[in-house]
């Protein structure tokens, strides 16, 4: 059985994106430490990476030999598309 990632505002998906540290890799445990400091369930990370990413905010690699996942933030903002932009 799998589950969805927990469901999770746009305005804590940008708290989140805007707490890790910028042009800086991290290992995951911290990023998901950064979404429990704000309230989040530390399963809403999958959602906060995914975001990040599809909006260009976040970088992210692998490292197979160590088993270890890191993220960067390379945006100096939250990004959203267009269309949600309001005048």
């Amino acid at each position: 059985m799998t589950t969805s990632p927990a469901p999770v505002s746009t305005s804590d998906i940008d708290a989140a994106l805007m707490r890790f540290p910028y042009g800086q890799w991290i290992v995951m445990p911290a990023a998901a430490a950064h979404v429990q400091a704000l309230g989040l369930p530390r399963e809403s990370l999958t959602t906060v990476i995914r975001t990040g990413r599809r909006r260009g905010i976040l970088r992210t690699k692998r490292e197979p030999e160590l088993r270890l996942h890191y993220v960067m933030r390379v945006a100096e903002a939250p990004h959203h598309k267009a269309a949600a932009a309001s005048h």
